[in-house]
């Protein structure tokens, strides 16, 4: 599952409540993720076309994500 770009927003300017990043603002937030959706996202589909893709839901706990991605790392050393 994706996050919808309000909630990586969100989690963001939170974040620059106490990081003192300055470009942790709508306007910066907003332009990378269109970076991201026209730089990233192509690449991200051709591995996904490849089946290399791993996707963990970020919308829950850093600790429910944390145990995820976990899991995909242990699963690729096998």
């Amino acid at each position: 599952m994706r996050l919808m770009p309000v909630v990586c927003i969100d989690r963001c300017l939170n974040r620059g409540l106490t990081s003192g990043r300055t470009d942790d603002n709508a306007e910066s937030l907003r332009k990378r993720i269109e970076t991201y959706r026209t730089s990233t996202m192509p690449i991200i589909d051709h591995y996904r076309a490849l089946n290399l893709v791993s996707e963990v839901d970020g919308n829950r706990t850093t600790d429910e994500v944390f145990a995820d991605v976990e899991k995909v790392f242990k699963a690729l050393a096998c």
